[in-house]
């Protein structure tokens, strides 16, 4: 069966399709990297901890290269990504996750620990009570682990506020560009539609000057993922850096699994996606 949209295309591509890398990538994130990080973040040696989180890192950052490459040969293919399932589709922007995801799971990991610490603070000052040092060091994890959120720095706060600013600011201008790309490309191929009276090999040729553009947005989408991952990592500690890392994995992964995926499915639930990524 012929791809859909296989005239989008700008060239024979020679390199692993896009779809199998992604899957040879989740796999090595999952069963590999993923618990490579994970086992040092619960050792008390942290020797091999900031090697795992860069290692981690640049899997990510590898898979953002690959998906400009995939996208400079037939950016259709990353717009509609065929491998995603229906918990993953909600999320995209532009042919991936959103980076609103990353800017919100940091903020989870440091309020969550706060608030805690604030409902309990008054452990600290009644022995009666059991207090938030004696849980923490009830468990079975280094204390920089466990402690890695609390009283964050001011430094770590401004900068996340500079990033979601920046976010606030870049992601509707990327919208803005999509629309009028989109609305340029259906134009365009209406109005050649009749003059080339459906042929293909003049078709491809409006198809390609028009998709100049959708490409460049995507890549500066991508481009902003990019960013936006390594500013935090390049922000936080390296305790603060691999649970993030570890947090947004587990996040990614969690989308796959068959359990979560099947209740979804039966539950009836219709979230769409929008195909053109916002």
């Amino acid at each position: 069966m012929p791809r859909s949209f296989s005239f989008f295309s700008r060239k024979k591509s020679t390199t692993l399709p896009f779809k199998d890398y992604h899957e040879d990538w989740f796999n090595t994130l999952k069963n590999t990297l993923l618990p490579l990080l994970h086992q040092s973040l619960s050792s008390r040696s942290p020797t091999l901890l900031p090697f795992r989180r860069d290692l981690l890192l640049q899997h990510f950052l590898s898979y953002y290269d690959f998906l400009d490459l995939a996208a400079s040969n037939d950016v259709s293919q990353i717009l509609f990504p065929s491998w995603r399932n229906s918990l993953e589709i909600p999320f995209l922007f532009l042919g991936d996750f959103h980076p609103y995801l990353f800017t919100k799971l940091l903020r989870s990991f440091i309020d969550a620990t706060n608030n805690e610490e604030d409902a309990e603070i008054d452990g600290f000052n009644d022995p009666a009570n059991s207090s938030l040092l004696e849980k923490l060091e009830s468990l079975d994890k280094p204390w920089q682990v466990l402690t890695a959120w609390m009283n964050p720095s001011e430094n770590l706060i401004l900068r996340l506020e500079q990033i979601e600013c920046g976010l606030r600011l870049m992601v509707p201008a990327l919208v803005s560009r999509v629309k009028k790309a989109q609305g340029a490309f259906v134009g365009r191929v209406a109005e050649k539609w009749t003059a080339c009276e459906g042929k293909k090999k003049d078709l491809e040729e409006v198809v390609k000057v028009e998709m100049e553009e959708m490409l460049g947005v995507f890549v500066d989408a991508n481009r902003l993922r990019r960013s936006v991952v390594t500013d935090i990592v390049n922000s936080t500690d390296v305790y603060q850096g691999a649970l993030f890392l570890e947090g947004l994995a587990r996040f990614i992964v969690g989308f796959k699994d068959s359990v979560l995926l099947g209740e979804f499915e039966r539950s009836k639930i219709t979230i769409s996606g929008v195909h053109w990524g916002f």
